[in-house]
C-alpha cells in the first residue's frame, strides 16, 4: 500500500497532540496543542533569538522529542524574525523547535482553530530601532493577533517540521 501524509492528521508525540499543517520537501509541518503550563517569552526582551523560551525548546523541550522520534526525524529550519511593522533588526535564526510566526499562522488559520486561551508567536511588535523591545504578537482565543509584555505568561505551541516517516499512514 502506498503511504501519504494528509494535512490536519493529528499524531501523539512526547505527550503533545501535533497537526500536520503542510508538507514540504524538507518535511512535515506540525504544530503541537499548549505545553501544560504558561510561559514567559523571555526576562529581557521580545528578540526571538535570545529569549528564554527558544532556549527551553531547543534543548530541554528538543530532548523529549528526540528521545521518542530520535535526532534525524526533527529538521532545523530557518526562522525570519521580520517584525510586525517591517523591521529586519532581529534577521534569522535556526531552530530545531519554534513558535509560528505571524505570516506562518495567517497561512494556516484554517487548521487552526480558535482556542480558550491566548498564545504566543514569535513576531516582534517591533524592534530596537523603534524604541520597541517590550512586546510580542499573541493569539488570542478570538483567534486573532495582539500583543503582549514579552515577561508575561502566555500559551506555547510548539511548532517544528517532523521527518515524513514518523507521520506517514497505510492509505486504505
Amino acid at each position: 500500500m502506498k503511504k501519504i501524509i494528509k494535512i490536519g492528521a493529528e499524531k501523539n508525540i512526547a505527550g503533545l497532540l501535533w497537526k500536520a499543517l503542510d508538507v514540504t520537501e524538507k518535511g512535515v509541518l506540525c504544530l503541537a496543542e499548549k505545553l501544560p503550563d504558561d510561559i514567559r517569552f523571555d526576562k529581557k526582551c521580545n528578540d526571538w533569538r535570545t529569549s528564554d523560551l527558544r532556549e527551553y525548546l531547543n534543548t530541554e523541550f528538543y530532548q523529549n522529542l528526540v528521545t521518542e522520534v530520535g535526532e534525524d526525524n526533527i529538521i532545523p529550519f530557518k526562522r525570519d524574525l521580520l517584525s510586525l511593522d517591517g523591521q529586519t533588526e532581529y534577521g534569522t535564526c535556526e531552530d530545531k523547535v519554534s513558535l509560528l510566526n505571524v505570516d506562518e499562522y495567517r497561512r494556516y488559520r484554517n487548521l487552526i482553530p480558535n482556542a480558550d486561551y491566548w498564545w504566543w508567536l514569535l513576531t516582534a511588535w517591533s524592534t530596537k530601532c523603534n524604541g520597541d523591545t517590550i512586546w510580542n504578537t499573541v493569539v488570542s482565543p478570538r483567534g486573532d493577533f495582539d500583543f503582549d509584555d514579552f515577561n508575561n505568561d502566555n500559551c506555547v505551541r510548539p511548532f517544528c517540521i517532523f521527518s515524513p516517516t514518523i507521520f506517514e499512514s497505510e492509505d486504505e
